[in-house]
């Protein structure tokens, strides 16, 4: 299994972003030797093509994007997403639980993330939020 290489160590894969420059890191101990220099975000002034797409994004895209690869690109939510997140009172009551804000709070900071999400779907409480984000966001609602 392929992928980039981490940006610090260059030795492993990078598997994570640093959340200011998005550059790729391994491991929490090459993320520090990478946090000891100062880091800024990339530049958004340039138009990022896509692969696989017949158009280059925009500057707001991009930033939306966060230039991350296509694979990951499909799966973020839109402004049009976003706003009927926003507009869900289902949505709403469920994150007013304060045991479901206490599951997402452990999920941001979890390495992993999505596997965390994967375990947390065995959840009934969970997984009633899960579905109510996919249906509030469905498009063929």
């Amino acid at each position: 299994m392929g992928g980039a290489t981490c940006t610090v160590c260059s030795e492993a894969v990078s598997k994570y972003k640093c959340p200011t420059c998005r550059a790729g890191y391994c491991s929490v101990k090459c993320f520090k030797l990478h946090k000891l220099e100062p880091c800024a975000p990339p530049d958004r002034s340039t138009p990022v093509a896509i692969p696989n797409q017949d158009r280059v994004l925009k500057q707001g895209e991009q930033e939306r994007l966060g230039g991350d690869d296509e694979e990951e690109a499909k799966h973020r939510l839109t402004p049009s997403d976003l706003q009927k997140l926003d507009e869900s009172a289902q949505v709403k009551r469920l994150l007013m639980n304060p045991n479901t804000r206490a599951l997402l709070e452990a999920v941001r900071k979890d390495p992993n993330p999505v596997e965390a999400i994967r375990a947390l779907r065995q959840r009934p409480d969970f997984e009633e939020l899960a579905q109510a984000l996919i249906g509030a966001t469905d498009s063929s609602m």
